[in-house]
């Protein structure tokens, strides 16, 4: 019989057993076809060996083609078997290892199966996915969107899942469940970053004349045509399917009922404003050709280079006309001459010139001047009596070039909105002063449309923030609105320490009567 020393470290030991076999017991269960989620603990040359739930995995990275995993990944897969204590895990059963009994398996799992598109005819693709082993897919399963050429895909290896087995027998595959699935998890990781204001990369996937829908990871958008850039232009000649496109997310409008979710996107958000370079570039005199986009009662718009309109008045026709359609058409082409640039109103004044005249108005000894947008200059025109090749917009400048004085800053000032710019606003007062109101001193949130929400000519107040030695000035919304708060908050206190003060002067009033007998 044995010491009682050792009957206790018999019953520790059967305790640590039972403890442990306790612990396996709670350790879930995976049958064959069972998706999984592990985490890598060491990446070989050909396996990556896995924790799964505190039991050993092992993960063939041959039935992969996504990138190597990292220690510290957590990683998806399917469980094939469990051997030698060991899960074997693989992200899709490969091509070769595929029998009935599998895919009969993986049609109740739904474990993706490789397999190789063998031929296509009039309802679908017959593929092999090894083991003399052929399965049907139809061609409403083999994408997402239609394939204009089904022959393209034969020959080619891809993934599918087993959507139905037919009396154990000729297996139905959709290579589109696979992709939805794919997609499904994208978007999960896009929605982490989809706000509004997010400048995102994205493909283009379809286009329409209305616009083009752009992939930003398994969710779509819509760059509508009117935010594709700046001028006006066709969608297909902006774009092409599959390119990749920079865009800003404008609204997201969130799903009703039987309508879808709606992200709307903007490319011409991120690009620059060809007006703003047109307006500091050009001048009164220059002779352009350039396109008729619009015909109005009052006049013409023509399109001088990309993004870039000026104004034909009815009045600048040289002759009497009662409309412009007796001059021009829409998608004319015509010569004009710049009558003057209005940078406060972000307008351009233009003149007919038409090609008959040309040789007659351009002035042979000057050059015309270099400028960056892409645009058909022909000249300059010579002095045209009193308006001569300055012009208007030179009349305008040589104004302008008298600057009121500067208001010190921190004064308060209600201003007329003037102009947009992606930065900002301009903004007027009387006297002639002109400031900038940055975007983040017009207190709205990123991305919000500023043309929409501050339409020129509507009036704001304002404090003086900053002015620079060359005389601009910087403005801010935000801050008038807390110095407002504030001044408020003063006159309350102010009122209130007054208040106070009368009633203790009048309570000491009324004490010293008392004692005086009064």
């Amino acid at each position: 019989m044995g010491s009682k020393d050792d009957w206790l470290q018999d019953e520790a030991e059967f305790e640590a057993l039972f403890a442990e076999k306790s612990q396996e017991a709670d350790k879930p269960r995976y049958n064959p076809g069972d998706e999984v989620s592990a985490r890598v603990v060491h990446v070989g040359e050909r396996f990556a060996q896995l924790d799964i739930d505190g039991r050993d995995g092992l993960l063939d990275l041959g039935t992969s083609d996504a990138e190597r995993p990292a220690v510290g990944d957590v990683v998806k897969g399917y469980v094939l078997r469990y051997k030698d204590r060991t899960f074997e895990i693989a992200t899709g059963m490969p091509r070769g290892k595929v029998d009935l009994s599998a895919l009969y398996t993986a049609s109740q799992s739904g474990m993706p199966i490789e397999g190789r598109v063998a031929e296509v005819n009039k309802g679908g693709y017959v593929v092999d996915v090894g083991n003399d082993v052929r399965a049907f897919c139809p061609l409403g399963q083999m994408d997402i969107r239609r394939i204009e050429d089904p022959s393209e895909l034969v020959g080619a290896k891809l993934m599918f899942k087993v959507l139905e087995m037919r009396d154990g027998r000729d297996p139905v595959l959709s290579r589109k469940a696979v992709l939805l699935a794919e997609q499904e998890s994208l978007a999960a990781e896009t929605r982490k970053s989809l706000v509004v204001g997010a400048r995102l990369r994205g493909r283009v996937t379809r286009i329409m004349d209305f616009g083009c829908f752009v992939d930003l990871g398994g969710i779509e958008g819509l760059v509508h045509v009117s935010e594709l850039g700046y001028g006006r232009r066709r969608t297909s000649e902006i774009v092409q399917p599959d390119q990749m496109v920079e865009v800003e997310v404008l609204r997201i409008e969130p799903a009703v009922g039987d309508r879808r979710e709606r992200i709307g996107l903007s490319m011409r958000a991120l690009a620059a404003d060809p007006m703003e370079t047109a307006l500091d570039e050009l001048s009164a005199g220059l002779i352009v050709r350039g396109t008729v986009t619009r015909i109005q009662p009052w006049g013409a718009f023509v399109e001088i280079a990309t993004g870039v309109e000026g104004l034909l008045h009815v009045s600048a026709f040289g002759k009497r006309v009662a409309t412009p359609k007796e001059m021009c058409a829409l998608d004319d082409k015509v010569v004009v001459r710049i009558k003057g640039v209005d940078q406060a109103l972000r307008r351009i004044a233009l003149a007919w010139v038409g090609d008959d005249k040309l040789d007659e108005v351009r002035d042979a000894t000057q050059e015309a001047p270099k400028v960056s947008l892409h645009m058909e200059v022909l000249g300059v025109a010579a002095p045209q009596g009193d308006e001569g090749a300055q012009g208007e917009a030179s009349q305008g400048a040589r104004e302008r070039k008298v600057a009121p004085p500067a208001p010190k800053v921190g004064t308060l000032l209600d201003v007329i909105i003037e102009r947009h710019a992606r930065f900002g606003v301009f903004v007027g007062w009387p006297g002639g002063g002109e400031g900038l109101v940055p975007f983040a001193e017009l207190g709205v949130p990123h991305g919000t449309d500023l043309r929409r929400n501050f339409a020129i000519g509507s009036k704001l107040e304002v404090v003086v923030d900053a002015v620079r030695p060359d005389g601009k000035v910087r403005l801010s919304k935000v801050k008038a609105e807390l110095a407002k708060e504030k001044a408020e908050a003063d006159a309350w206190l102010s009122k209130q320490q007054s208040k106070s003060t009368d009633d203790e002067v009048g309570s000491f009033g009324a004490l010293l009567k008392a004692k005086l007998g009064l």
